[in-house]
Formats: C-alpha cells, sequence, structure tokens
C-alpha cells in the first residue's frame, strides 16, 4: 500500500512539474508581436505559429489543426481569438465525456479503494476544468486583437488557461498509475490534457508571446 502510494505521489508530482514547465517556458520566452508565417487558412496559419511544439512532445503541428477541424465552428474562424474559443469548446466536450465514463464506472461499485479516490480526484478535476473555461472564455471574447489593452495583458489569459491544464494534467497523473483506470479511459484522459495544451497554445498566437517579467 505504501509503495502504491509513494508511486501516485511521484507520478502525480511529476505531471505537475510538467505542466508547470510548459506554463513557465511560455511565459518566460520573450517574444515581440504576431509571428510572421503566413500560408493557407487560418488553422493552417495559427497551427504553424504554435510555439507548443518546441516545447511539448503531446501537441504537433498536424494534430493542431486536425484537432480544430474537428469542430465545424474553426471553418467559419476570422481570427485566432475564434481558435481559442473553439479549442475551449473541444476540451468541455472531451471533459465532460471522460467524467460520463468515470461516473458510470464509479456507480458501478466493487473497487479498489485507490481506484474509488482516483475517480473521485479526476472527477474533482474536471468540476475545475468546467467551472474554469466559462471564466477564460469571458476573458478571451473580451480581447481586443488591434488594440491589446497594456503591455502585461498575456499574463492574465496565461494564468487562466494553467489552471485549465494543471486539472487535466492531475486526472492524467491519477489514471496513468491505476491499471483499472489505465485500461479504462487513459487514451481519453490524455486527450483531455491534449486539448487543454491545444487551449494554451491558441492562446499564445492569439496574445503574440507578450512578457512582461523579461
Amino acid at each position: 500500500m505504501a509503495t502504491a502510494a509513494t508511486t501516485s505521489s511521484v507520478a502525480l508530482l511529476g505531471m505537475a512539474a510538467f505542466f508547470a514547465a510548459i506554463v513557465a517556458h511560455g511565459v518566460d520566452v520573450e517574444h515581440q508581436g504576431k509571428p510572421r508565417y503566413k500560408t493557407g487558412d487560418l488553422v493552417t496559419n495559427s497551427c504553424a505559429n504554435v510555439r507548443a511544439y518546441d516545447w511539448t512532445p503531446l501537441l504537433t503541428r498536424r494534430m493542431c489543426e486536425s484537432t480544430l477541424r474537428s469542430d465545424k465552428q474553426s471553418a467559419i474562424a476570422k481570427t485566432e481569438l475564434d481558435l481559442v474559443l473553439v479549442a475551449m469548446d473541444l476540451l468541455q466536450s472531451a471533459a465532460a465525456k471522460v467524467d460520463g465514463v468515470l461516473c458510470n464506472y464509479s456507480d458501478l461499485g466493487l473497487h479498489g479503494k485507490s481506484t474509488t479516490l482516483a475517480v473521485q480526484y479526476c472527477r474533482l478535476d474536471y468540476a475545475v476544468v468546467a467551472r474554469t473555461i466559462p471564466m477564460c472564455r469571458a476573458m478571451v471574447q473580451k480581447y481586443n486583437t488591434e488594440h491589446p489593452e497594456k503591455a502585461d495583458f498575456g499574463d492574465d489569459y496565461y494564468d487562466c488557461v494553467a489552471r485549465l491544464g494543471n486539472a487535466a494534467a492531475n486526472c492524467w497523473g491519477y489514471v496513468l498509475v491505476d491499471d483499472e483506470l489505465a485500461k479504462l479511459a487513459s487514451k481519453e484522459v490524455g486527450e483531455v490534457f491534449q486539448r487543454a495544451t491545444l487551449v494554451r497554445a491558441m492562446t499564445e498566437v492569439m496574445v503574440g508571446f507578450h512578457d512582461r517579467r523579461h
């Protein structure tokens, strides 16, 4: 029991540190203005300009494009702001779907204590995602792409989307160290984290990687 608990703790700390590194990298790298890569449509342009490929293997350009295009709203998006909202919708739907799977699994009963707790913790994490997305959406919808409100505005958006990523990473950590849950939904839970990373990436493209700390 102690060994399992220790393994779980180490894995969770690793996941938390991983996403913390992602957040720190996105904020600490100074980049003035929008990337200049311009070709194809908005989705192609935006995914081509994502810096996340440099610091996480969980998101690739092809995956960025295919995931965004899986939502028909991406076809009518006019700005990077619209794509941030699309990414948030994709995250919200994926998290809700997995939460439903976990809920049904929990209702079946007959699970060990560690698995039962992992399900409960995951559902709490996804509740954070569900509560935070509307707040992040409201912030993004007020963003003025032509006249950003202040030089340090980027941190406000980064902080909000980081909450989404941290919650998604926490659940993924619990699932990966539980054999029952890993068999049930490791792929789907990983996809939720992947989509949280996509939200972060699209937000960075929207705000232009401004950094007030360096």
